[in-house]
């Protein structure tokens, strides 16, 4: 039973409580939710997209140059952790970015990158392999002209240095066998075949109907909806509110109060720095919000280590241990607040091939993300796709 209707029939001649009191008593009990719970083995956490491109293929997405794939996965050091009343940080990183200007392009360029180690055994030796893909989005401002999106295939390569010297002791194999946890079926556990570059990949070019974004984890909204976003907090609160109600389905899943940390997602799209600002300011007063401090992030870019929502509690499969500890972090420009990187997946501790402190899986956007005046051209080695933009 809803605890406020009860206390409405025990006391029927008190006044009601106000909308406000309402809301921060749901805001709380929305907090006390989020105490971590151990999940079921099956249950890792799934990851979402920046924007929906998603097919099984994306999941195991790009990164970048092979010199730079191998040196991001290296243990990173665990960041000094900032004082109570942390999330300030973002309120002084609020008040830079609505200095920024509003610079914008005809096109808005978001590269995911994408990497993840899996173990894998060939011969008599057991290592870790580097999986890689890239989808590079080319949203334009005029929703005449077209959309362009290039999903390159992922390839698999040793991870570092020393897999390299145990996969060529092994016989530099062209495929290899996945590790997998004892009781997993055969037809799960694949053979992977080894790869230094991609071998192809996949474009598609064609004008979006009304300009919707692909990004639909606020609704379906086009550049015009994000140009006409609030550059205030509780204005921009009410907004998000607005876009909470219309998602029916979604509300009989989750409260008002559990859907607002999304406006993270706002830092990842085309908005004004004014409108990051408020977003900012937005989460910094939320209780899911917390500040972990300076950290770099995968790629080597120095950034603000956050979590918006719950991010411990989570255990995922590696090699043939099927309950390794991990937690997620988003790390943030330090300067413009956009997002580094997102659904940064860092062992909480060590088991066979991975030490505590890894970072065996993230998302992160390329240096070149943006806005910028160039214009997609078919890109090299790349085959045109019919299959509808997602």
């Amino acid at each position: 039973m809803d605890e406020l209707t009860l206390l409405a029939r025990a006391l029927p001649d008190a006044p009601p409580p106000s909308a406000e009191v309402v809301e921060r008593a749901r805001a709380r009990l929305a907090a006390a939710r989020q105490e971590p719970v151990r999940p079921r083995r099956s249950g890792r956490r799934g990851l979402v997209w920046a924007w929906t491109l998603g097919t099984a293929a994306a999941t195991i997405a790009v990164v970048m140059a092979v010199v730079t794939l191998v040196s991001s996965l290296a243990p990173v050091p665990a960041p000094a952790l900032v004082p109570a009343g942390g999330n300030e940080s973002l309120l002084r990183l609020a008040d830079e970015v609505a200095k920024l200007p509003d610079d914008r392009g005809a096109y808005w360029r978001r590269p995911l990158l994408n990497n993840g180690l899996t173990r894998v055994r060939a011969g008599d030796q057991t290592f870790n392999v580097l999986s890689s893909g890239r989808i590079d989005l080319w949203q334009p401002r005029d929703p005449r002209d077209p959309v362009q999106v290039e999903r390159w295939d992922p390839f698999v390569r040793p991870a570092t240095p020393a897999d390299e010297r145990a996969w060529r002791a092994a016989g530099a194999p062209a495929t290899v066998q996945r590790v997998c946890p004892p009781g997993t079926r055969a037809a799960d556990c694949v053979k992977l075949r080894l790869r230094s570059k991609p071998s192809g990949c996949l474009y598609t070019r064609a004008a979006e109907p009304g300009g919707v974004l692909g990004d639909r984890r606020l609704g379906e909204l086009t550049l015009a909806d994000l140009e006409t976003l609030p550059a205030d907090a509780v204005l921009l609160r009410e907004r998000l509110r607005a876009y909470w109600k219309a998602r029916e389905s979604a509300r009989a899943r989750e409260s008002f109060e559990e859907f607002l940390p999304r406006a993270a997602v706002l830092l990842e799209l085309p908005v004004s720095p004014s409108v990051r600002a408020a977003a900012l300011r937005l989460l910094a007063g939320l209780p899911t919000t917390k500040v972990r401090g300076s950290i770099s992030d995968p790629l080597g870019r120095q950034g603000l280590e956050v979590t918006f929502v719950k991010s411990e509690g989570y255990f995922a499969e590696f090699g043939a241990d099927d309950e390794v500890a991990e937690r997620y972090t988003t790390i943030l420009h330090p300067r413009t607040g956009t997002v580094l990187a997102s659904h940064v997946a860092t062992a909480a501790e060590s088991t066979e091939g991975l030490a505590k402190g890894t970072v065996f899986h993230y998302q992160a956007w390329a240096p070149e993300a943006g806005w910028t005046d160039e214009r997609p051209e078919r890109p090299r080695g790349c085959r045109l796709s019919d299959q509808p933009i997602p």
